[in-house]
């Protein structure tokens, strides 16, 4: 069986806007690949993070 990939656009548009109301910060590829170019608003609120703390800032850590 195959995995769809087909792009729902009105289900893309409801998470961005959800994750704007819950200043959700997702990394970028490039961010994962390269840690050191995380926003340092970031880094700074990790410093208080556990790891395995379930909050949005660790999708930062999934390096």
């Amino acid at each position: 069986m195959m995995i769809d990939l087909t792009m729902n656009e009105d289900q893309l548009k409801r998470t961005v806007q959800r994750c704007k109301e819950r200043n959700i910060v997702i990394p970028t590829f490039e961010q994962l690949k390269e840690p050191s170019k995380a926003p340092e608003r970031i880094k700074d609120e990790l410093r208080d993070i556990g790891l395995w703390d379930i909050v949005p800032q660790n999708l930062f850590r999934i390096t």
